[in-house]
This record gives C-alpha cells, structure tokens and sequence, in this order.
C-alpha cells in the first residue's frame, strides 16, 4: 500500500483522492444527447468508447488518481478605455505547466515505490471527462455553469489526473465523500450564472459550450455579429459565470478578474514580446494572430456597440 497522502504533501498538492475507472454511464448519457443536439463540447475526443471506458486506453485501469490545484483570481480595478481582459485561468504561469510538474513529481515517486505499475497522466488532455472523474473521486459536484466545484476551493481549481492499473485500495486512501455535503445545494435554487452569461451559454436544458465566450475567444475564422458581441471586453477566456456564482469567494465592487490588456498595445506587440508576454500562460497556446483578432472585436464592442 502507498501513503499517497504523505506523497501529496510532499509534492505540495492541494487535494488529492482516488476512485475506480469503470465505465463512465453518466458521461455516456450525456455524450450520445449533445451528439443528438449537435453540441458536442469544441476540443474533446469524438470516441465514446475512449470517453467512456479507461481501459480503452490503458489496459487493465482498475484506476484513477485525481488531484486539486487551487488558485486565487488576480483581481484589478476596472477603468474606462481601450482596455481588454484576459481570464484568471489564462493569467500567470499557464495551469497545464502547474500541474503537469506535479503529476511529473507524482508519476517519478509512484514508480520508485511501484515499479511494476503502469500509469498515465494527463492534464486537460485526457480522451476522459476529468471533471467527471473529480466528482466520482468524491472531491466535488458539476453546477449550473458546468464547471467542477470543489468543497474546498469551489471552481477556482484545476484538475489533473492519474489512470492506473492498481485498484484504487492500493493507493491508500479512505473513499471521499465532499460532494454530499450541502453546501453544494445553493445551486438548486441560484440562477446567477444563468443570468449573467454574456452568450447564453448556460440553460434550463445544460450548457451549450459553442456560445460559451471562453470558446469564442479560441475559435478560428470570423464570428457571427452576435458572437462578436457577447465578448465584450474579453480577449481570452471568460470568467462571468464564476466571478458572479456566490458559492465563490465575492470581488469588490469596480474590480474585475484576470488580467487587465492595452489593446493598442496588443495590436502593435512583435513576435518577440509576444513571447515574453503570453509564451508561458494559457493565454498563448492560439497565437498572437487570435488573440490580436480577439482585439480587434473588443476595440469594435468598445467603440461602435
């Protein structure tokens, strides 16, 4: 038996559980109606079979580890002018990095102790649901907004996964049980995000991930009028949804989440400071050419709209 507790510690993980990798009914359910709906979430694997059975990809997953990495939004005063936003998880050091070195820290002391155990790790990466997985873990429920929140840090957290071939018994730790706490029952009643999301992305029915503005500011090609609009101010990602939720930690009034952007002077940017810049978030993986698109919207929604 591992003390994968103690390992976590160690490697300075803020929350770490384990859970079976049997089949994913619920996410089969939920794949073969958006397939019907023609809202298959933008960027996942198209193959039920790799979304619903881990063993599709690692053969013998008895299975997963999941672990936590919370983080607190950078927060500005808001200011009149040509000014964009970049979400909070495309602010700072780019989450995968984050994550990934410490399922790399992870991965490197299960093989020392395990040697013979077969593992693969993924962040935001994976054929699986991750937020998914986090809630078989017990670490947490899926809300209103479709997010993943966990009891501890609500939806400021990142997930970051382990499949493997040991039953969950081996890794040590007792079965969580977070997601039945009520505090998660607010949402039943709450409709804030609803309410506020800028592309109506979030409904009665579940959640549309093509109206999503943190998707508009990714995808490629022109944008509808309406598209265009939605984004107001935002150059990558969005965070309307979280930043209004109660269940999160509130913003002071006048102050906004993320990452405050001159749009002059991302219009301008070089190759190179471009770099400097962006190359290291999240922000950064679309290029400067989406993101100095994204630009030219904003500046559009700021000054004509």
């Amino acid at each position: 038996m591992v003390d994968l507790w103690g390992l976590a510690e160690k490697l300075n993980i803020d929350d770490i559980a384990v859970c079976h990798a049997g089949k994913f009914e619920d996410v089969e359910r939920l794949l073969k109606k958006d397939m019907e709906l023609g809202i298959l979430p933008p960027f996942t694997e198209t193959d039920i079979r790799k979304r619903v059975y881990p063993s599709e990809t690692l053969a013998g997953a008895k299975s997963f580890i999941v672990i936590l990495e919370h983080y607190d939004p950078p927060i500005y005063k808001k200011r009149e002018g040509l000014y964009g936003n970049i979400s909070p998880a495309a602010s700072g050091e780019d989450y995968h990095r984050v994550v990934r070195a410490k399922l790399s820290g992870l991965m490197e002391a299960l093989a020392s102790i395990d040697g013979e155990g077969n593992r693969l790790a993924y962040v935001d990466n994976s054929p699986f649901s991750e937020k998914h997985v986090a809630v078989r873990a017990g670490l947490g429920r899926l809300m209103r907004n479709g997010l993943f929140y966990s009891r501890k840090f609500g939806s400021r957290c990142y997930i970051g996964l382990i499949l493997s071939d040991r039953p969950a018994e081996f890794y040590g730790l007792p079965p969580r049980r977070d997601n039945e706490d009520s505090w998660f029952e607010r949402c039943l009643t709450c409709t804030a995000c609803q309410t506020f999301c800028p592309g109506g992305a979030i409904t009665e029915k579940g959640m549309n991930s093509y109206r999503c503005v943190s998707y508009l500011t990714q995808k490629k090609g022109d944008l509808t009028d309406s598209e265009a609009a939605a984004m107001g101010r935002q150059i990558y990602g969005c965070d309307v949804c979280q930043r209004v939720c109660p269940l999160n930690p509130g913003i002071p009034p006048g102050y906004e989440t993320g990452t405050e952007v001159s749009l002059k002077e991302l219009a301008a940017m070089s190759n190179k400071q471009f770099k400097i810049n962006y190359q290291r978030t999240a922000a950064g993986w679309r290029g400067k050419k989406q993101l100095q698109k994204n630009a030219e919207i904003v500046l559009k929604n700021i000054t004509e709209r």
